[in-house]
């Protein structure tokens, strides 16, 4: 599992070739959820929706219970700074796109 450019991936290793991994899966991270499982807390749900918009739940097995609470933490963060990443483009976009008009507008 790889976070970069706001997409969490789900990589394959080669067993030939250790240094190279084979992205299998892509997903945003503004459509991830992280849960525990109650019954077992050594499970992580990922819940993600994917390109056809529909919802997918991702368990992730750990042999220890500090593991998914600082994977859980580490995810929820990266959530939340990809939001306020994109917000903050879309709030540039638009200012660059006023000042093209020469409009000043004050958010």
């Amino acid at each position: 599992m790889l976070i970069e450019h706001n997409y969490i991936l789900f990589c394959l290793v080669d067993s030939n070739k250790p240094d190279i991994a084979v992205v299998k899966y892509k997903y945003a991270l503004r459509h991830l959820e992280v849960q525990f499982d109650r019954a077992d807390p050594r499970i992580l749900t990922l819940c993600l929706k994917d390109n056809k918009k529909e919802f997918l739940d991702l368990f992730m097995y750990l042999d220890e219970i500090g593991k998914v609470t600082s994977i859980k933490r580490m995810l929820e963060e990266q959530r939340k700074s990809t939001r306020n990443t994109e917000f903050i483009l879309l709030v540039s976009y638009f200012d660059e796109l006023l000042n093209k008009w020469n409009l000043e507008f004050n958010i």
